[in-house]
This record gives structure tokens, sequence and C-alpha cells, in this order.
């Protein structure tokens, strides 16, 4: 198989693994009690509706983006880059936060949820933490690699506009969360950045690779 086939499933596969990272958007239709101001993981606590569809799109993302990670792996000569390397511990851990669930004490609101040690030393906040950690992880090294090479193309743009809203969006969400108010809100821009940053982050490794061969 050509490089070219590799592109274009890398590009289509994360593509579709940032969408399905969004899903759980539908949640406001489908079950919106849920997310008046709980968190995004509320919806596939397993007595919800609509827990195994949400759950499920949540693996097939978090598979899409361990798949993207390995054919980059595979197709480019960055084997060694450190975006790659968080890139794909970030869908590991999406696919630990997807596959065990959040404590369905959360389902009344956050603070019912709780912020104790207990609380975040779960296997589901490890998990979350985690991979959200491991993409701006993977987002910071990208951008300093651009800059690099080429500080003027638009890819460099994008990444650094992903980047910071990734950072600004992530500090709105932990202050909803301190206050127990407007998540609904928070998490919408937050997620959205990291769907944004499932596509960034290949296509930039990708236009890395072809600058380098």
């Amino acid at each position: 198989m050509k490089f070219s086939y590799y592109k274009k499933i890398i590009i289509g596969v994360s593509l579709l693994s940032g969408c399905l990272y969004n899903f759980w958007i539908l949640g406001f239709l489908l079950d919106h009690n849920s997310l008046n101001n709980s968190y995004v993981s509320i919806l596939e606590v397993t007595d919800k509706p609509y827990a195994k569809l949400f759950t499920i799109t949540d693996i097939l993302a978090a598979i899409g983006v361990i798949l993207v990670g390995s054919l980059l792996s595979y197709a480019i000569n960055l084997r060694k880059t450190n975006t790659l390397i968080f890139y794909i511990i970030f869908g590991v851990g999406t696919l630990l936060d997807a596959i065990i669930p959040i404590s369905n004490k959360c389902e009344s609101s956050i603070s019912a949820c709780g912020i104790s040690l207990g609380q975040v030393l779960t296997i589901h906040d490890i998990a979350s933490l985690t991979a959200a950690f491991s993409l701006y992880a993977a987002l910071l090294i990208m951008l300093r690699n651009l800059r690099f090479i080429k500080i003027n193309s638009k890819l460099f743009y994008w990444a650094k506009y992903t980047f910071w809203a990734w950072c600004i969006t992530g500090i709105l969400l932990v202050i909803s969360v301190v206050i127990d108010d407007f998540t609904a809100i928070t998490q919408v821009l937050y997620y959205v950045t990291c769907g944004v940053g499932i596509i960034v982050i290949p296509i930039s490794l990708l236009y890395l690779n072809n600058h380098n061969s």
C-alpha cells in the first residue's frame, strides 16, 4: 500500500474520530436533564437510556485515535516523535474513560459527584485526566515543531489556535467545576476543541513528514 493511501486513511479516520469524540453533544437532545449540571461522562452510566450509544461512540473515537497513531508510526519518518506518543496515550486514556463509567453519584450535579481525593483517584477520573494532559502535551510539542520549520504556514496557525483554545476552554471548565455552574457551556467548548485537536495533530505530523522528506 502506497503512502498516499495511508495518508487518506489517516485523515479520514482522524476526521471520523474527531466527530465521534463529540457525539455526546446529542445528549442535549436525547438526555438533556443529565447534562444540566454534571459531567459528560454521566451519559454513559449504565442506567441511562442511551448509555450504550454514547459508550460505543466514545470507544470508537478512542480506537480511531489509536489506529491513526499506529498508522502514523508506520507510514512516516517521525517514529520517535513525542507528539505521536502522547497522541496514542490520549487515545488509550479515552478508551479507559469510556469503558469504566463515572460514579452514579455525579448524576444530580458536579457538587454531588465531589472533588475529594477518593473521587479524583478513581480509574475513570485518572484515565480522563491522563487523556486531557496527553492531548495538551501532544499539541504543545507539535506546535513547537511546526514553529521551527515554517512559522507562517496556515497549519501552524491552526495548531496555535487549537492549542490556546484548549488552554482557555480547559481553564474555563475547571472554574465552572469549582463554582458548580456553567458546565453545560464550558464542556461543549472544551470537548469541541479536543475534537479539533484529534484532527489537527495527525495532519500536522503528515505535514512535518513531507517537509522533512
